[in-house]
């Protein structure tokens, strides 16, 4: 089973398709869903992950469902200013999102995996994040510490044969960067070696290379073009 967060939008959205031919998908989302993206052996689960609440009532809901089990934490939000100027808000709802729902969601299906013997947990990051660009302090903050967060349960649960890695991603077709200016995507374009944006495609081979593979713990997997 395939527990997706973000599904509702970006990259989480155009991955379900391909992750629900591989396994039974519970697709987490807050905002509305696309009808013509809902597919079949995928449940679809509205949440919000700034609800602790909400979260652990989701887990208890569908203890009994649980077999097998890979998170695919996939939500995130990007709020970007210079940092004098970073409303505290938006500073607190990226870490809420992107930080903190990671840990109590991973937390609270890990008693399953262990009973199980089996897991796996796919952390997101963004290349640029971990770089540290101008503007993006919350969003590298939270980023990176999901980093710091694979490092340490790929560690603690190894002994149960579940891994924990990252994907650290560039440029795709989809999500932040179909919103941006002309200029600003042709910039992004030319520090990519093909001189191409990346398909999603290359994300779905990621996730079920590490679904497949019990000694791949504890890595960032680059899928940036080689930027």
């Amino acid at each position: 089973m395939i527990v997706l967060t973000g599904a509702s939008g970006g990259i989480g959205n155009l991955l379900l398709k391909d992750l629900s031919n591989i396994d039974r998908v519970i697709a987490l989302h807050k905002r509305k869903l696309n009808n013509n993206n809902k597919y079949k052996n995928v449940t679809y689960v509205k949440l919000d992950l700034e609800d602790k609440n909400q979260i652990e009532s989701f887990v208890n809901n569908y203890s009994k469902e649980f077999k097998r089990i890979t998170v695919i934490h996939c939500a995130a939000i990007k709020k970007d200013n210079l940092t004098i100027n970073y409303n505290i808000d938006d500073w607190e709802k990226s870490i809420l999102v992107n930080l903190r729902a990671n840990f109590i969601l991973t937390k609270k299906l890990l008693n399953y995996m262990i009973k199980e013997k089996w897991g796996r947990i796919i952390h997101f990051a963004s290349k640029d994040a971990i770089k540290g660009e101008q503007g993006t302090i919350a969003y590298s903050t939270s980023k990176s510490g999901l980093i710091g967060m694979s490092r340490v349960l790929s560690k603690e649960y190894a002994m149960f044969n579940i891994t924990s890695n990252v994907l650290s991603l560039g440029a795709f077709n989809t999500g932040l960067y179909s919103s941006l200016d002309e200029k600003i995507k042709k910039k992004i374009i030319n520090k990519i070696p093909s001189k191409k944006i990346g398909d999603v495609s290359n994300i779905f081979n990621a996730i079920k290379f590490i679904i497949e593979s019990d000694y791949v713990n504890g890595s960032v997997i680059n899928i940036d073009g080689g930027t």
